[in-house]
């Protein structure tokens, strides 16, 4: 687990309390194996350098 990883079953339990989805134990296994393969493929994005006046998203004012 690297410093800014993420500890998947403690998050999978979490959100199964706030969704109030229950999830067997395998499905817990393939859905932490599918999140960790996605925080694997979002590192080069989340590691690719803005300039410092890059906006890291747009701002929307009513």
């Amino acid at each position: 687990m690297t410093l800014n990883s993420i500890d998947w079953p403690a998050y999978i339990k979490v959100m199964e309390q706030l969704l109030n989805v229950p999830l067997d134990e395998a499905r817990r296994k393939e859905l932490e194996i599918q999140l960790a393969r996605m925080e694997t493929l979002a590192e080069p994005l989340m590691d690719f350098p803005l300039p410092q006046r890059q906006e890291v998203s747009g701002v929307y004012k009513l």
